[in-house]
């Protein structure tokens, strides 16, 4: 009898549970959207009446299955639409959707990693149903998608930041081989690779310029080393096949650097009507122009649509204190995954504030370092910065430093320890 009373009460239960989630859904209609490289799995649902209605299509990548993907995802007209992608896949769908007449606010990308289903529970089917479900209820959190021109910005963006890798990769392989030569170049040039005089003096030797030495003779005036010492680094015995890998080695550097500076410049005339945002992060100390471009590339015009304050946008960067909590004691963890190529840039900010020697966020980074070393104390600059570009891109107002005790306060405090 125990057992009949506890099986109607679980069936009661699960009937109340069923009514609850029918009655508390976030929208009467959503489209769930599995993204990959040929194929779209579109799920559809709907109430009609007392019951939930699913419909499943498959459609491909082409421009015109695209076009017929929004045409009938636009007939159906749900309430949000949500997708799942890796990479940048999902921007021809999301811009198919666009054209068809659907906001952003009716467009929602995921992180896969957030709507990922247990091992062997897992079709492209079933993938595309859940992400209907998780529609309707309202269970999903939205990835940051910009408007379209900055979308636009942060792909060329993204491609300066792997040249100017690419740059610095071949740079050291140039360095590599003129070592491998005997040529110690780095112990007279503070930049082999880059430098103008060090370019001239080392052009000259590879092509063995019979003026080399009046070449070293009439560059070195701004260099440190001396004309003798810069002959004696250099004149070794380079080998044929050596010397015309140099050259070539030199030819694929100066495409390098020619290619990001033109893929600089067409940002900077997307970034033409924005030019006020850009002359507001370079008021922040740490930022030239570059990476106020790279910054706003990144971003958008109205941060408060999408961010509801500092902390919220520098969590989704990823320059916040992970958590790591269980069973009520609290362990070690490192900061959360984020945008990276952003974090990229405000790390190489906050190491150049570091380098500066001056200022209020100089002082705060020698504060934070005497107490938690310097690789924490860059992150901890990092995350401030990622505050002040919160608050002066959303209230367009520059930066204005003030004065701090910070780092006389953490001195203090560190003299008095240490004497008691």
């Amino acid at each position: 009898m125990s057992h009949s009373r506890a099986s109607h009460a679980t069936t009661v239960t699960t009937a109340e549970r069923a009514s609850q989630r029918f009655i508390n859904v976030a929208h009467a209609s959503a489209a769930g959207i599995d993204v990959h490289l040929k194929l779209l799995v579109v799920a559809m649902q709907f109430h009609r009446g007392n019951q939930i209605i699913t419909e499943v299509r498959e459609f491909g990548t082409s421009y015109s299955q695209l076009e017929a993907f929004a045409q009938w995802i636009a007939e159906k007209n749900p309430e949000i639409v949500i997708m799942e992608s890796t990479g940048v896949l999902w921007h021809s769908p999301y811009e198919a959707l666009e054209r068809h007449g659907f906001a952003s606010q009716r467009l929602a990308l995921v992180n896969a990693r957030d709507v990922k289903a247990a091992m062997g529970r897992k079709t492209d089917r079933e993938d595309a149903i859940r992400l209907a479900e998780y529609g309707r209820i309202g269970r999903f959190k939205r990835s940051f998608i910009p408007p379209k021109v900055f979308r636009q910005m942060r792909t060329i963006e993204r491609l300066y930041q792997k040249g100017k890798a690419d740059c610095a990769r071949k740079s050291n392989r140039y360095q590599k081989l003129l070592n491998a030569c005997g040529c110690r170049a780095s112990t007279v040039f503070s930049d082999v690779a880059n430098g103008k005089a060090a370019r001239l003096i080392l052009d000259a030797f590879v092509h063995q310029d019979p003026n080399f030495r009046s070449i070293v003779e009439k560059t070195c005036k701004s260099l440190a080393a001396t004309a003798d010492e810069i002959i004696d680094a250099l004149c070794f015995a380079v080998p044929p096949a050596y010397m015309e890998q140099l050259c070539e080695e030199r030819m694929q550097l100066d495409t390098l650097n020619s290619y990001c500076a033109r893929t600089l410049e067409r940002l900077k005339e997307l970034q033409t009507p924005y030019e006020a945002f850009v002359n507001v992060l370079c008021t922040i100390p740490g930022i030239k122009e570059t990476s106020a471009r790279l910054i706003l590339a990144e971003l958008s015009d109205d941060l408060e649509l999408y961010f509801r304050d500092g902390e919220h946008f520098a969590s989704w960067l990823g320059l916040c204190p992970g958590n790591h909590l269980s069973a009520g004691k609290s362990y070690s963890s490192k900061t959360p995954k984020g945008n990276k190529a952003l974090r990229r840039v405000l790390t190489e900010c906050a190491h150049g504030i570091a380098l500066s020697r001056k200022g209020a966020l100089f002082e705060r980074f020698q504060a934070l370092k005497l107490r938690r070393g310097s690789r924490r104390a860059i992150v901890a600059i990092a995350h401030k910065l990622a505050l002040i570009i919160y608050s002066c891109l959303t209230s367009g107002e520059c930066y204005v430093e003030h004065e701090t005790t910070v780092l006389r306060d953490a001195c203090r405090t560190r003299l008095a320890k240490y004497a008691s």
